[in-house]
């Protein structure tokens, strides 16, 4: 790509914008808070330190996370009907993910069956169109590199393929989750039907892609064994990450003599990832230690969702006057939250050995150690691989355990130590790296080709 220059700019700067290779990132819900959207911004914001200059293809800005993007990050936003806004109207409400709020528990209604039924693969399908089109008027216009595109949604796959296979681009696909074979295919595949089309669309972008990209080692060795034979290459494993200027200015927790000891948990449980265990364990915590609430604080920010029976586990446990309902909180926020806590806490769905939490990775940045609910899996192999905290099964008492061993230590007055070098490959700067390194692979590998 050719760029003019600005007065004052030197040799090394003009060699790296005409060596600056253009991505068009396909993502549909650019500007929403939960972590799949936050990675993509983070991507978006650091990629042109790697040599990549990124264009994002998304929808229309909700005004929730746009602040964080540089100007120098090109934003092209296609327009379609609003589903959430079209529920709301047909709630007679709108919808309850404001900050604060303190629910616990989400409805699961009518919008639920719309997009379970109707919506293949997702509620995001009228975004299709209308995103095809402004990346093809882009398209025809100026030269790009390479196309880049992230599930869920997995209509953002759909446009990602479909553009690449129009205008002969290569193409890199993420899976941050599995399609067809994911542990809730259930709420949107829900007959024989439904499920031939998912697995359709799913064989359809994978033969597409040049590239499979995974954020964990066992989904990439899921995806690669299901579709060996439509695979142009093996799956390549591309983790979550921190970034480290997103915790700049945030004061670390000052642990004093007679501060609380205090516990966050920032997002959401839902179905499997059911804290009923924690809270047990909580409780035998607090009862072994004769905590009163002004020693101990769990602080929840985020909500839930299909565990009807939580608030009645809480009050049954007398949990309520130590736990802080902080409902969804801005992404600084939540950082802000983690770095006044003395423990993370993450908990993996019991019989998932597939998936690592996004939120995983910003107790690192905020170097604050983790409590990770889990079964041996991945997830709890890489706590203990950067020696970032705890891992205790689905079980009550080794919870309540884990709980004791992380408050001494909160009492001791030590920082927490981690594996630096482990910790330093979930850093922006080491995941980046990477990043480009494969896109830099695809393009040789598509020159030569050509």
């Amino acid at each position: 790509m050719r760029r003019s220059l600005a007065p004052g700019f030197g040799l090394p700067i003009y060699f790296d914008l005409l060596t600056m290779k253009r991505v068009l990132i396909v993502f549909h819900s650019f500007d929403a808070w939960e972590m799949g959207a936050i990675r993509i911004r983070r991507i978006a914001r650091h990629l042109g330190r790697f040599g990549f200059e990124p264009l994002v293809l998304t929808s229309p800005a909700t005004g929730n996370s746009t602040a964080d993007i540089p100007e120098s990050v090109r934003i092209l936003r296609a327009n379609a009907l609003d589903l959430a806004e079209l529920y709301g109207r047909l709630r007679g409400a709108r919808a309850t993910h404001q900050a604060g709020s303190g629910r616990i528990n989400r409805d699961i209604g009518l919008t639920t069956a719309i997009n379970r039924w109707l919506m293949v693969p997702d509620k995001q399908i009228p975004w299709k169109s209308p995103a095809l089109r402004l990346a093809r008027e882009l398209l025809r216009r100026e030269p790009v590199d390479l196309i880049f595109g992230s599930l869920a949604p997995r209509t953002n796959l759909l446009v990602a393929t479909q553009l690449a296979r129009e205008f002969r681009l290569p193409c890199a696909v993420e899976f941050r989750d599995l399609w067809t074979a994911n542990m809730y295919r259930h709420l949107d595949q829900p007959t024989r039907l439904h499920r031939a089309l998912h697995a359709r669309l799913e064989r359809r972008v994978i033969r597409a892609a040049d590239r499979v990209f995974a954020l964990s080692q066992a989904l990439a060795d899921r995806l690669g064994a299901a579709h060996r034979e439509n695979l142009r290459a093996p799956v390549e494993t591309h983790y979550n990450f921190f970034d480290p200027a997103e915790f700049e200015g945030l004061p670390a927790r000052h642990r004093g003599p007679g501060s609380p000891f205090i516990i966050s948990y920032v997002g959401q449980f839902y179905i499997r990832r059911d804290p009923a265990p924690f809270f047990q364990g909580l409780r035998r915590f607090i009862d072994a230690y004769r905590l009163t609430p002004d020693q101990f604080r769990f602080r929840w920010a985020g909500a839930s969702f299909g565990l009807a029976h939580l608030e009645d586990t809480i009050r049954s446990l007398q949990l309520d006057p130590y736990i802080d309902y902080l409902g969804h909180r801005a992404h600084r926020e939540a950082l802000a939250l983690l770095c006044d806590s003395d423990l993370a806490l993450i908990v993996q769905a019991p019989g998932d050995a597939v998936h690592v939490p996004g939120k995983l990775f910003e107790p690192l940045g905020a170097r604050v150690p983790i409590l990770a609910v889990s079964e041996p899996c991945e997830t709890a192999d890489l706590v203990l691989k950067t020696r970032a905290g705890f891992v205790a099964p689905h079980d009550p008492d080794a919870i309540a355990a884990a709980l004791g061993e992380a408050r001494r230590w909160s009492q001791s007055g030590r920082p927490w130590e981690y594996d630096e070098t482990q910790r330093a490959r979930f850093s922006v700067d080491g995941a980046l790296s990477r990043l480009a390194a494969s896109f830099e692979d695809l393009l040789a590998e598509t020159a030569n080709r050509r």
